[in-house]
């Protein structure tokens, strides 16, 4: 049992609910402390993703079905409880049975008998409740911890959006994103549509730079055209910030909180052999994730360096990217754990940091030069407030129309690229194009 994607994801999710670390970090972890299968790391990838992501109406099903608040059941025992529920009630591959068996076998193993009987008459009350009446939910989803997100977080977006944004937001950062791949053959998506579809990935066409799969992002990563750099998997929102600087073949860029490089490796096509992109980070692993990406790119016009934004000195350039460290909230639906990782305070807190990055790299901007602030966030403190706040200090700047490339859609009444995943069918982006006036 030992080795079952369910007792992986089980050590998992406790090491969440303790921690609080990235989820991702926290999966990675685990899968390198053993030799596991692939099946069984990808099964333990996708059951803890999920549950996580649904923990909250989990919980909120668990109290209904057994009685008990949340507060009184052990870290461990809530974990086992979380994924039988989620395999009973969204898994269509997992039989009943045998989730129940294995969330038994599993609570005798981490805790006692005693234990285990508890986590039998739940989940058996569970499946009786599911077969007794087709509609037995129903009331329940009335209660918005049926939406699986921190209530003050709801409240929040409740203020900020309309009741059907924040429902169809809601429902969007819940569903399973699509994969997008990035077109780096130089040649026309209808070809390269083509020559994925041989290989077995099948797509669609987005717009002239992107493919649009179903397709999980494991497949495309050991697919041959990634390995050789001839597609990249990256959000079109993520990329419509690139096109912000509106670049051109010879440019040289400063790239800082670039890691791991996605933004810098659209550029480098961009820009070309005679351009230059000067990413920085000041995480020295993420460093090393970039610079190793450049060998599977094979691009020379990349170079990494370690470098804080907010105090280190930058060589002077003509155009600037700072993608702001941010709250991500506009990326919930690809990494879940962001939703019950985050405070409120959170958001103060990031706002204030990217006013200092902006300012600080403002000043390695030539004069008539192009700078481009963007976040994956949708929290207004952490995109136009911080652009507002800046241009109030920084009276030699000004607010400048996005290129004629980014979709109409996607910018918002000041000129910003604004983009709502339920609306624009995209990651939640923010990007503003400022120049530095002569």
């Amino acid at each position: 049992m030992k080795n079952d994607a369910r007792f992986l994801s089980l050590n998992i999710l406790v090491q969440f609910e303790s921690t609080k670390k990235q989820l991702g970090f926290i999966q990675n972890e685990n899968f390198s402390k053993k030799k596991y299968q692939e099946n069984t790391k990808s099964r333990a990838k996708v059951l803890s993703s999920e549950v996580v992501k649904l923990k909250g109406r989990l919980d909120y099903l668990i109290e209904n079905i057994s009685g008990r608040k949340i507060i009184y059941f052990k870290k461990s025992l809530l974990s086992i409880l979380r994924i039988g529920f989620y395999e009973i009630l969204y898994d269509e591959n997992i039989p009943d049975y045998a989730a129940v068996d294995t969330a038994v076998s599993l609570t005798k193993l981490k805790l006692n008998r005693k234990a285990s009987g508890l986590t039998n008459a739940v989940l058996r009350n569970l499946i009786r409740k599911k077969e007794s009446k087709a509609d037995w939910s129903e009331n329940l989803k009335k209660s918005q911890k049926w939406n699986s997100f921190p209530d003050w977080l709801q409240a929040r977006w409740k203020n900020q959006f309309s009741k059907e944004i924040f429902l169809d937001l809601i429902n969007s950062f819940n569903n399973e994103p699509e994969t997008y791949i990035r077109n780096n053959t130089g040649k026309k998506n209808k070809s390269l549509q083509k020559m994925l579809s041989q290989k077995g990935v099948d797509s669609e066409i987005f717009n002239e730079s992107f493919l649009k799969t179903k397709h999980g992002v494991k497949q495309i990563l050991d697919h041959s055209f990634f390995k050789l750099g001839s597609i990249s998997i990256q959000d079109p929102a993520s990329y419509g910030i690139v096109e912000c600087l509106g670049l051109e073949k010879g440019d040289s860029v400063l790239d800082v909180c670039a890691a791991p490089g996605t933004k810098s490796l659209a550029m480098s096509f961009l820009v070309g052999a005679k351009g230059k992109i000067l990413s920085s980070d000041i995480d020295s692993s993420r460093v090393e994730m970039g610079i190793k990406d450049l060998k599977r790119n094979q691009l020379g016009n990349i170079f990494w360096s370690e470098k804080d934004a907010t105090k280190d000195s930058f060589n002077m350039v003509d155009k600037i990217l700072i993608d702001a460290p941010c709250s991500g909230t506009g990326v919930i639906r690809r990494k879940t754990d962001i939703k019950w990782r985050r405070k409120e305070t959170d958001f103060i807190f990031f706002s204030r940091l990217q006013l200092k990055i902006l300012c600080h790299i403002s000043e390695f901007l030539k004069p008539g030069g192009i700078l481009v602030y963007g976040t994956c966030s949708i929290e207004e403190i952490e995109n136009w407030k911080v652009v507002e706040q800046f241009l109030n200090l920084n009276k030699n700047f000004s607010l400048l129309h996005l290129p004629s490339s980014i979709k109409n859609t996607w910018v918002d009444k000041r000129g910003c690229l604004s983009t709502i995943p339920d609306i624009n069918e995209v990651d939640g982006m923010f990007a503003a194009r400022l120049k530095k006036n002569d």
